[in-house]
């Protein structure tokens, strides 16, 4: 009773001292926010492999299924850098000294939240009591399991080059000249959802210009493509999971990902990068998680599960699938496949061409992962195998000589954290042993069959609340080899350079927060756009204020300085020069009344490199939604212009989509955009959301290229989805 009285008390001299600045914490809107930040960071790195699918419907289900905060679950806010690591153990410490929580309200009484973090996570979590150990029988699970079925259709209306007519004679003369299916790109989705614990789904997918049951080819045609003719979902998935069963931590059966230690040995799947919140690049790995989305790259498919008792806790799966690959070479009598050039990762299969690559090879991984964890203490250990069933031989070149060739590769790491008190000190270090096992031919070049080496180690610093310091040291052996690698790095492979990373988190007066970094680094190899070791440097800095609770805004200032191959066409060998791209964002949020959410955006974006080339490019646009209170409906509304004729200077804007989609496109050219979003709920079980966006250009009277080229200065996009709940 003396608690309660005392948190009552507390509460509110709280609210009394911020009654008139306090955030809104009880709207996702600081959530959101920082979803579209995440995105929009992780699309300028040109992380082309990223799963924003993935992430989005991470997000997407903390909101519907929300963190117990009484409960062990209170980790997903760190494994999604909702919270840091320093602010989960002031959770845990603060339960330990006052038992758990009673009202929502005393995470502002919690030392180390600050009132963003407060915002951001009051729409994820709840209070309630930790039924992790609660029996489960069938009754329960047909009683308070949720349904989920999710249908979306989606076009571009215009009519592209590849749709446009064409006879077979045609068509055989230039195979890949023509989508095979029709232009709308279809998804249907079930999820079962039993308190997080016991979950089940499939997912179902057919992108545009694949073929669907009701395409047709000639004869000839399907002749041409033998056993690779296929109709129908392009992408089938499914999964069976389930956590905390005693013993039995977590299992899944299906399709999944991976992600242990800060990623360097095995994380499949979603990463943040630089992307993450705060300055800390600390990764939490999750673990084995289900795979819903219908991203066809980077996943697992097969079993695995999750052993822990005590301190030590042990992961063993195994995955087996076929992925897409390039044949270049195949045996004449037998009609298969000798040796592949590349492994594909678009997950299209819309031309002749990319439906002879479908499930061109066999893909198998087994592996496991053991952790002991005491305390403040973690290490962990992941060793993985993966086999090929057709060698891989790369298309010789000088970047690529110290790529995975061959059909074997084994994998394996150490990874350890220490946090405590106000310092948190992690790392990994990693191998890759690579070897051809058919020994057909020798490889060409300095490719390299021993093991491989890469490592990094970080340290964070807290010495105040309102203050922290990340320092981060990597280095990526040239030869070191990993075909499910996603540490922190310049660029999407985890090979080849070293770099050292400072970051600073900042607030230096109530409701002002400073966020920066510098990323100093190098490539000691070749890459595919310059022809030497080169080096490059990228510096952040955000600053953003909370005016009230209804006004929130941010200034952004990032410059990134790489290099690449000269263009000057009177040398005989191009030579590296550098580059730098430099972008200005201001952003704000602010609501008209309690119905009407606003935001304005502006970037400015300015290209040059050693050569003399200077290219500029600005975006400005307004966002205006109207959702009313208690009423089962929304619109929302956005006009932008830009202008970045050159594609160096192109700009990346998050626009608001029907739910579990997204959208990100690279602005470039001189036009507006526009695009409306609507969502009505027609009865508790079902809701419709319907978006139609269009881009007009002034400067060019054709946009895209090649298939997609379309005739005219406008490209309009439908999107239509609709839920069923129950």
């Amino acid at each position: 009773m003396k608690r309660l009285v005392l948190i009552i008390v507390s509460l509110f001299i709280v609210s009394f001292a911020k009654a008139q600045i306090a955030i809104d914490t009880l709207s996702t809107e600081a959530l959101n926010n920082l979803l579209i930040e995440q995105v929009e960071r992780l699309a300028e790195d040109g992380d082309e492999d990223a799963d924003y699918e993935d992430l989005l419907e991470n997000y997407i289900f903390l909101s519907e299924n929300p963190v117990n905060l009484n409960s062990e679950e209170t980790m997903r806010l760190v494994e999604l850098h909702l919270i840091s690591v320093f602010q989960y153990e002031e959770l845990q410490k603060y339960r330990r000294f006052y038992g758990d929580f009673m009202f929502l309200d005393e995470l502002e009484m919690v030392e180390g939240l600050d009132e963003q973090t407060v915002a951001i996570i009051k729409p994820v979590v709840c209070i309630g009591k930790d039924e992790s150990k609660d029996k489960i029988t069938l009754n329960k699970m047909a009683r308070y399991g949720k349904h989920q079925l999710v249908s979306r259709y989606e076009q571009v209306l215009e009519q592209q080059q590849g749709y446009a007519p064409i006879d077979d004679s045609a068509l055989l003369a230039k195979p890949n000249s023509r989508y095979l299916g029709r232009p709308q790109k279809l998804q249907f989705k079930y999820t079962y959802n039993y308190r997080n614990k016991i979950r089940a789904g499939f997912t179902l997918e057919k992108d545009a210009g694949e073929m669907f049951f009701t395409d047709k080819v000639s004869d000839t045609i399907q002749k041409l493509l033998g056993n690779q003719y296929y109709r129908g979902f392009d992408f089938i998935g499914f999964h069976l999971y389930a956590k905390d069963l005693g013993i039995v931590k977590a299992a899944v059966l299906g399709d999944y990902q991976l992600a242990f230690g800060q990623g360097l040995t095995l994380w499949s799947g979603m990463s943040f990068g630089k992307a993450g919140a705060g300055s800390s690049v600390m990764k939490q790995g999750r673990g084995i998680t289900p795979k819903g989305s219908a991203s066809e790259y980077a996943f697992m498919r097969g079993a695995a599960v999750t052993l822990g008792a005590g301190a030590f806790s042990g992961t063993i799966f195994y995955s087996n699938r076929l992925v897409d690959a390039n044949i270049s070479v195949t045996d004449t009598l037998e009609s298969e496949a000798e040796f592949v050039s590349s492994l594909q990762e678009t997950g299209y299969h819309r031309t002749i061409g990319e439906l002879q690559d479908r499930h061109a090879i066999r893909q198998q991984i087994v592996g496991g992962h053991l952790t002991f964890a005491i305390a403040h203490f973690e290490v962990g250990y992941t060793a993985h195998h993966t086999w090929l069933s057709v060698p891989l031989e790369l298309k010789p070149s000088h970047y690529n000589q110290f790529y995975f060739q061959g059909n074997q590769l084994t994998n394996q790491g150490l990874d350890f954290k220490y946090v405590k008190g106000k310092y948190a000190v992690f790392g990994e270090v990693a191998m890759s042993m690579n070897y051809d096992s058919t020994a057909l031919r020798p490889f060409d070049g300095l490719w390299a069959q021993g093991p491989a080496f890469a490592g990094l180690v970080g340290l964070t610093v807290k010495p105040a609340g309102y203050l922290n310091f990340t320092i981060m040291y990597r280095d990526y052996g040239k030869a070191y080899q990993n075909l499910y690698s996603n540490a922190f790095g310049e660029g999407s492979r985890n090979q080849g350079q070293r770099g050292i990373y400072l970051g600073m988190e900042v607030a230096p007066a109530p409701y002002w927060n400073l966020l920066a970094y510098v990323d100093q680094f190098q490539f000691t190899w070749l890459t595919s756009q310059v022809n030497a070791p080169s080096r490059g440097h990228d510096y952040y800095l955000r600053v953003s204020h909370s005016f009230n609770r209804r006004t929130q805004a941010y200034l952004q200032f990032r410059s990134k300085t790489k290099m690449k191959n000269s263009t000057d066409a009177f040398v005989f060998s191009h030579y590296p020069i550098f580059y730098t791209k430099n972008a200005v964002r201001f952003n704000i949020n602010y609501q008209l009344g309690w119905d009407i959410h606003c935001a304005n955006k502006a970037e400015y974006a300015h290209y040059r490199n050693d050569d003399g080339s200077n290219e500029h490019g600005y975006f400005l646009c307004q966002d205006i939604a109207y959702k009313p209170e208690n009423k089962p409906y929304s619109l929302t509304f956005r006009y932008a212009i830009f202008d970045a004729k050159d594609y160096n200077a192109r700009i990346y804007a998050y626009e608001n989509d029907v739910l579990y989609s997204f959208s990100v496109p690279a602005l470039y050219g001189k036009g507006m955009r526009v695009y409306l979003l609507g969502k009505v709920k027609l009865f508790n079980a079902l809701t419709l959301y319907a978006r139609i966006g269009r881009t007009i250009y002034s400067d060019h009277d054709e946009i895209g290229s090649g298939l997609t080229l379309i005739e005219g200065n406008h490209k309009t996009d439908l999107k239509v989805e609709a839920i069923w709940k129950l």
